[in-house]
């Protein structure tokens, strides 16, 4: 009888050891088939201005400058003294009337392409060696759909409805980007599928307002 009742305790604790560990499998961030766009067209990514359309929240991006929100990149002619070869420009706008704006400029922030095949790139104030630079990665990317799915990196946080990056400075953030000011809502909403299908929590996305903006600054050739 103590045998059979030992046969069964050490079923149950593998039963239990086995259901654990397929729970942890199911929560484990990144999710193991996580990856990153392949084939990345960094001249074509860098071309046109791009919208923000939904994005995460982190200590850089608060959501009450959710409003006007764009970015644009330039491809240096040549590195700069601590290796970043691209320039970077923000523009955001606050909610709250009067809307005060929030812009970088050319000269703040830059980035070091990592792996440029699979869109990895690192980010920072361009006065920092880019050992301080954190992740950007380019997850999914449709030049002809005009949209693109970025993230602060591989996802490391699991949340009671997926994935998550931080909410700190580095290997923080998740953004929908569209060519268009205003797009159709279905290609946000396939930008959406691909970031849930990759593992990401969706409910860390917060709607921005492209609407109103006035006259948001041209787009110019700039040379860096």
């Amino acid at each position: 009888r103590l045998k059979a009742l030992s046969s069964d305790m050490a079923k149950f604790f593998l039963l239990l050891g086995l259901g654990l560990s397929g729970a942890l499998g199911e929560k484990s961030c990144p999710p193991k088939d996580f990856t990153t766009v392949e084939n990345f067209d960094l001249k074509s990514f860098v071309s046109q201005r791009w919208y923000i359309q939904q994005q995460m929240e982190v200590r850089y991006l608060p959501k009450s400058q959710n409003k006007c929100v764009y970015a644009e990149y330039k491809l240096k002619e040549k590195s700069s003294f601590w290796g970043y070869q691209v320039a970077v420009h923000n523009h955001a706008e606050d909610v709250e009337a009067p809307h005060a704006v929030h812009d970088s400029g050319w000269d703040l922030l830059c980035a070091k392409i990592t792996d440029e095949n699979s869109g990895k790139l690192e980010v920072a104030p361009c006065f920092l060696p880019s050992y301080f630079a954190g992740p950007y990665w380019i997850l999914a990317y449709n030049e002809a759909e005009g949209y693109a799915l970025i993230s602060g990196g591989a996802p490391t946080i699991s949340t009671d409805n997926g994935c998550s990056t931080g909410t700190g400075t580095n290997g923080s953030g998740l953004w929908i980007f569209t060519r268009a000011q205003q797009p159709d809502q279905d290609i946000v909403s396939k930008a959406r599928i691909i970031a849930e299908s990759k593992g990401f929590d969706l409910s860390v996305l917060n709607e921005v307002d492209n609407s109103d903006c006035g006259k948001l600054f041209p787009v110019q050739e700039v040379v860096v």
